[in-house]
Order: structure tokens, then C-alpha cells, then sequence
């Protein structure tokens, strides 16, 4: 998350070779390695698929997505060291192979991109975040 021209922006990333005909936008995400908290995970995660560093303000709980998945989401921000990896468009400039799209969006604009079970992660952020 990060505060925008429009307000409050929320990180998407779009999987290299998915469809773009129907909203499959959503959080970095992957698996909890051994030993590692879902925290430390999606720090991990969002840095391998991204390039950014972010720091975690708060659980915003799991959701089940349609296959089954279920997935974790927290609210985080882009560490102070990671700001110069976001271009003027809110595109991140390292971003992994693993995503074609990697770019912060207004939450309205996030909420019709995203895969539908992730959206009620935007429900539970905290007001004005």
C-alpha cells in the first residue's frame, strides 16, 4: 500500500501468462516455507516477486479463494529503501519473471481487477490507511 495522486494505492501483480480477459490481479503471494510465519513469507515473497521491501502494519486474515486456495493478506508499505524501485506510473522496476504486470492501483481501480476471493482483503483495510 502506499498513498497515491488519488488516495491510497494497493500492490497487484498479474501472473506471466494468465488471461487478462477476466480480473486474475492479486496480491505477491506463495507458499510458507518451514519454519518461516506468514509474515515473514509475505515479506519474502512480495520482495522475490517484486523487488520492493515492505513492512507489515497489520493481519488482514485469510480468504478461500475459488480452486480452494486459501490466502493469506496483510497490509504492508514499501520500505523508505524500496521507494526508488516504483516508477512515476506506480510500476515496480524489478519485478520478477513469474509476473507479467507488477504496478500500484487506487483501490477502486484494484478492487475490479482483482481475483474476486482477494477483494475482501480491500474490505478490512483500516479507514484511511
Amino acid at each position: 500500500m502506499r498513498s497515491g495522486a488519488l488516495g491510497v494505492e494497493v500492490l497487484l501483480v498479474h501472473a506471466r501468462g494468465a488471461t487478462f480477459r477476466i480480473p486474475l490481479f492479486g496480491i505477491p503471494k506463495g507458499l510458507v516455507e518451514p519454519g518461516e510465519t506468514p509474515a515473514a513469507a509475505a515479506v519474502r515473497e512480495t520482495e522475490e516477486e517484486t523487488g520492493l521491501r515492505v513492512e507489515i502494519r497489520a493481519d488482514l486474515g485469510s480468504v478461500r479463494q475459488k480452486s480452494g486456495k486459501i490466502v493469506h493478506g496483510f497490509l504492508a508499505s514499501v520500505a523508505p529503501e524500496s521507494a526508488a524501485g516504483i516508477d512515476e506510473k506506480g510500476r515496480c522496476r524489478g519485478h520478477d519473471d513469474e509476473v507479467d504486470v507488477c504496478r500500484f492501483y487506487p483501490v477502486a481501480q484494484a478492487r475490479e481487477l482483482m481475483i474476486e476471493a482477494q477483494r475482501a482483503f480491500l474490505d478490512r483495510l483500516p479507514p484511511q490507511s
